[in-house]
């Protein structure tokens, strides 16, 4: 009798053995991530050589143009945003079905990334009065009781939103439809969330761990720990960026599939 310890049905290993027999669609979906990343460096690039130019506002008038110039940065990253993230979901919408690109509703994909990111600016406002509204040696214990759950709450609305977006539905239903989602149907995504904070752990129990070796390996060797902590400083982060972008790679699909196992978005 072979016993499993971790069970076969999990929504991350389905969503995970469906991108391995998509390899090629999925290189695609990390060519798109990359070609992102490094257009956001470069439009990063551009505006620090502007800011460098305009210098410091000396009079109002300076003033409104920086923020006006702000605001316009602001929507042109969130497009840049949209317009990638549009693409990868119609490659993750082929890994069912059979599924052609088309931009017709990119401009609505953006209207609805405008307005999520309204309520999360609105919610960070609040959340930054209420921190300011305590006393300053218990802010930070305060910060870390709203931001995580909040930053949970706001990664899985923005997911569930383009996953019903993406299957035809309108601003309106997307957001609504993922509310009630957010509230009423936890188990569809508990797992999702579960995986993140459990993999979270994992990553801080080991660089935990590692850093207590390389502490310990200053204190009888520190010419050894010179050479040894730069290694360890790069490997660390190449180790954590990789580790969370191949969650959220197989989140964009586990999210896709809490949607497409709903027999109707319009009886969610």
């Amino acid at each position: 009798m072979k016993f499993r310890i971790i069970p076969k049905n999990l929504l991350f290993l389905r969503s995970f053995n469906l991108a391995k027999l998509n390899s090629g669609k999925i290189v695609q979906i990390i060519f798109f991530d990359v070609i992102f990343f490094v257009s956001m460096l470069i439009v990063k690039n551009l505006v620090s050589y502007s800011n460098q130019i305009l210098g410091v506002p000396q009079t109002i008038a300076d003033f409104y143009l920086r923020l006006f110039y702000s605001i316009v940065y602001f929507l042109a990253l969130l497009f840049l945003y949209s317009f990638f993230k549009y693409i990868i979901l119609n490659y993750i919408k082929s890994l069912f079905d059979r599924t052609k690109i088309s931009f017709k509703r990119l401009g609505k994909f953006y209207s609805l990334n405008i307005i999520l990111m309204g309520i999360f600016v609105s919610v960070a406002l609040f959340f930054n009065f209420v921190l300011f509204s305590i006393k300053a040696q218990f802010r930070p214990y305060v910060f870390i009781m709203l931001a995580v759950p909040f930053l949970l709450f706001f990664y899985t609305l923005t997911n569930l939103s383009h996953s019903i977006f993406c299957e035809d539905s309108s601003i309106k239903n997307s957001i609504k439809n993922s509310l009630s989602i957010l509230f009423r149907k936890i188990k569809s995504y508990r797992e999702i969330i579960s995986l993140m904070i459990l993999l979270g752990l994992i990553l801080w129990l080991i660089f935990l761990g590692v850093g207590k070796f390389v502490n310990t390996l200053a204190s009888r060797n520190y010419d050894l720990y010179l050479s040894i902590y730069p290694s360890f400083e790069r490997i660390s982060i190449v180790v954590f960026d990789l580790a969370v972008y191949f969650t959220v790679l197989i989140n964009r699909i586990s999210f896709y599939a809490v949607i497409r196992e709903k027999s109707s978005i319009k009886n969610i």
